[in-house]
C-alpha cells in the first residue's frame, strides 16, 4: 500500500476509520475511484448491442442497460426503426417521406392556388392548382373547356360495365346484345349512350337488354334496328333505366 493508493483485495464487510472514530457498514469511498470495476455490483452497465450511436434502454433490471438498433442518434440525425406515438403531439419545421397512413389531416392545411371554388388538382411538379375553368360553386361544376367521357367499342355481345359512358358497337359480322347491369350498381342518374358506329344495325340489330326485371321504359327491352343509330339512357339507381 503506498501513499493515497490501495491495491490487492478488500473486504469491506466492516471497515474502520480511525480519525472518525466510527465504523463504516459495506462501503469503500473516496474522491476518485478508478480501474477495473468489472466485478462491481449495483453499477448500471451495458449488457447488450453495445455499438455506436445506439441509445440505450433499461434491461431486465435498473442495472443492466441495453442498446437499441432501431433507436441511434450520430449527434444531429435520430434514426427510429419502427413506430412513433405520442401522447400529445409531435413537431418539427419539416416532414418529408411517405404520409399515406395519416388519419385526421384535412385540406385545410395545404395551401391551395387559384380562384375561389376552383377545384384543385395535381400539377405534373406535384403541387396543386386551382382554374376558374374548373370550379363547383353552390352544387353546379363549371367546366370551361374540353370534357373526356369514357368510350367502350365492341363487336360482341357484353355486359356493360359500371365505369362505361359511351358503347359503340359494330354489327357487319352479326347481331349482338348490350346486357346493362342492375340499376341498384349504378349511381341515380348515371348515363349509357349506345351507337351503332358502322350503319349496319338495320340489317344485325343491337339489342339493349334490362337486368332481369328491370326495365327501359316500361319495356325489357329496346333494339336499334337502323343505321347509325342510337339511344341515351339513365336510370333511378334502384331498378329502372330510362330514355332521354
Amino acid at each position: 500500500m503506498g501513499y493515497n493508493a490501495l491495491s490487492g483485495t478488500i473486504d469491506a464487510r466492516t471497515v474502520y476509520f480511525a480519525d472518525l472514530n466510527s465504523l463504516e457498514a459495506n462501503t469503500v469511498s473516496g474522491t476518485l475511484l478508478y480501474g477495473n470495476g468489472t466485478d462491481i455490483a449495483n453499477i448500471p452497465r451495458i449488457v447488450a448491442n453495445a455499438t455506436a450511436d445506439n441509445l440505450l434502454t433499461v434491461g431486465a433490471n435498473a442495472n443492466q442497460m441495453v442498446g437499441e438498433s432501431n433507436l441511434t442518434f450520430n449527434g444531429s440525425v435520430l434514426n427510429l426503426n419502427g413506430a412513433l406515438t405520442a401522447s400529445t403531439g409531435v413537431s418539427a419545421s419539416i416532414f418529408y417521406g411517405d404520409g399515406s397512413q395519416l388519419t385526421g389531416i384535412s385540406g385545410g392545411g395545404a395551401n391551395p392556388i387559384g380562384p375561389t371554388y376552383s377545384v384543385q388538382v395535381k400539377q405534373g411538379d406535384g403541387n396543386i392548382s386551382g382554374s376558374s375553368a374548373f370550379s363547383f360553386q353552390s352544387n353546379v361544376l363549371t367546366i370551361a373547356g374540353g370534357l373526356i367521357l369514357s368510350r367502350r367499342f365492341t363487336n360482341t355481345s357484353i355486359t356493360a360495365s359500371t365505369t362505361d359512358y359511351y358503347i359503340g358497337t359494330s354489327t357487319q359480322n352479326g347481331p349482338l346484345s348490350i346486357r346493362l347491369p342492375g340499376a341498384s350498381l349504378l349511381g341515380n342518374g348515371q348515363t349509357y349512350v349506345v351507337k351503332d358506329e358502322y350503319g349496319a344495325a338495320n340489317t344485325n340489330n343491337v339489342t339493349i337488354l334490362a337486368s332481369g326485371s328491370q326495365t327501359i321504359d316500361g319495356q325489357n327491352s329496346i333494339v336499334l334496328e337502323s343505321p347509325y343509330s342510337s339511344i341515351q339512357l339513365y336510370c333511378n339507381g334502384s331498378n329502372k333505366y330510362f330514355i332521354y
